[in-house]
């Protein structure tokens, strides 16, 4: 397995289909084993730095995108990939779970407040930490004029609120 260059991306990529679709309908004990059938690939693997590279990108994705399965999955994964390889490599894909769930409760403070539409537009903001989450390009994005009232009131209430 590791006479291949390739094989830590193809792991992560296993995991990543696994938490998205995989595990859909199984039961607690059937997810335990295949999470641990990944870890006990992952401990094999003598590219884990890649590994790690490229399911925090993954991992991104489905918490962007709202597209993982289970949280319970999600975390036992990390938890699993903690104890292989210790905090400081799991602590930033940790701290995106955190950014989410900070997220979803400011957004929910924002709708309570606000109201969920901003001039009939349906608005979601999510508030990511700064050198947690795997971005390769810096992205520039031209917001369209009837989208700036939207992000205008939320950059308000969120500079009021820290």
């Amino acid at each position: 397995m590791n006479m291949q260059a390739q094989t830590p991306v193809y792991i992560a990529e296993y995991a990543d289909n696994e938490l998205t679709i995989g595990l859909k309908g199984v039961s607690n004990e059937e997810t335990e084993q295949r999470v641990d059938a990944i870890v006990r690939l992952f401990c094999c693997l003598h590219g884990r730095d890649v590994f790690i590279k490229y399911y925090s990108k993954r991992l991104a994705t489905r918490l962007l995108n709202k597209t993982s399965i289970s949280r319970e999955a999600e975390e036992a994964m990390l938890n699993k990939l903690k104890v292989e390889c210790g905090l400081n490599t799991v602590n930033k894909m940790s701290q995106m779970f955190t950014d989410i769930q900070l997220s979803k409760d400011l957004q929910t403070e924002y709708d309570s407040k606000h109201g969920a539409l901003v001039a009939g537009i349906s608005f979601q903001a999510e508030i990511l930490t700064n050198g947690t989450w795997p971005v390769d390009t810096t992205i520039t994005c031209n917001i369209p004029p009837s989208m700036k009232q939207c992000t205008d009131k939320f950059t308000l209430f969120y500079k009021n609120k820290h």
